[in-house]
């Protein structure tokens, strides 16, 4: 669900670049679907934005969804979406982003219901947009949305006590900021095709470094950003974690070396409980030292052993 504002384009045919409608903005505004190490970055931002199609943009430390902005060719007119429900701090963005942007080409802004507003006197009601979004999570489990930063996933009790708080829109708020700017680093999905067997099919791929935080699932099998990646569950044969730890100069790249590699649902089970401080209905924040990784890579299961099964039947009893 979402919301979607129009600005005619007044200097049609020509399409402004992504740099261009930036510079527009106050310089905390910027653009979060192309990173500046990309080989292409440079095209994308000083091309015509509609060669790009929608690109998600926002208020950086500030923005929980950010917005979308995109060209509309048979319309002339630039597009600013608002996911429902987004933050305050979203909405509060996207007015500042749809004001300064009217502004420049001079003309009137238009909603999806063809409802028009004074480009200083944008009049929509966000916060009984905010409120409606949030009343459709009731009654569902594992919802998840997209963050500037990295998915979050609602799960009941979040959602139970999202919808019993009194301002509903500041309690949303303040927990998707919360959620998108967390001190820890969020571990990034890797796809592989094995080298061996083509026919073994995709295999996902998560690094966690020593003490340091990071966001990993502890739900399997680990959500797939499709925003971000064109890859469904089925295409992934297995899920895999390597353990890196740092033997010198953390600055120095060839200090990091891989521990151990391990099938990520085994990691899962033998991740002491107390390792784990649960972030949404999917994701954890878990930090573990180099002693921690030796634990968990050589554990040996007691309850496949003789030894375990005999200790498990006098445990019985």
């Amino acid at each position: 669900m979402s919301r979607s504002f129009y600005i005619k384009n007044t200097e049609a045919p020509r399409v402004m670049s992504p740099n261009e409608i930036l510079s527009l903005q106050p310089p905390t505004f910027i653009q979060y679907d192309v990173h500046d190490e990309e080989e292409h970055f440079l095209d994308v931002m000083n091309s015509p934005i509609d060669h790009y199609g929608s690109m998600l943009m926002g208020e950086e430390f500030v923005s929980g969804r950010g917005f979308e902005v995109c060209y509309q060719v048979e319309l002339n007119s630039y597009q600013v979406r608002v996911f429902t429900p987004s933050t305050k701090a979203d909405w509060q963005g996207a007015f500042e982003f749809i004001v300064n942007l009217a502004r420049y080409l001079g003309v009137q802004v238009v909603d999806e219901e063809d409802t028009t507003y004074q480009a200083d006197n944008i009049t929509y009601d966000y916060l009984r947009d905010i409120e409606f979004g949030i009343r459709c999570y009731e009654g569902r489990e594992g919802q998840y949305i997209f963050g500037v930063n990295y998915p979050m996933c609602l799960n009941g009790e979040m959602i139970d006590r999202l919808l019993s708080a009194d301002d509903k829109a500041t309690y949303f708020s303040e927990m998707v900021e919360a959620h998108q700017y967390v001190d820890a680093y969020f571990a990034k999905q890797r796809f592989y095709e094995s080298s061996l067997d083509k026919n073994e099919g995709i295999i996902g791929v998560y690094a966690l470094t020593e003490d340091l935080p990071t966001i990993l699932p502890y739900e399997y099998p680990p959500f797939i950003d499709i925003t971000k990646i064109s890859l469904n569950q089925e295409d992934i044969s297995q899920w895999r974690i390597s353990l890196v730890t740092i033997e010198g100069d953390e600055d120095d790249p060839n200090s990091y070396k891989v521990m151990g590699d391990m099938d990520f649902k085994t990691f899962l089970e033998r991740l002491p409980e107390e390792k784990i401080e649960k972030l949404d209905g999917h994701y954890m924040i878990v930090e573990l030292s180099k002693s921690d990784m030796q634990d968990i890579i050589y554990q040996k299961s007691e309850t496949s052993s003789l030894f375990g099964k005999i200790k498990n039947l006098f445990n019985n009893n």
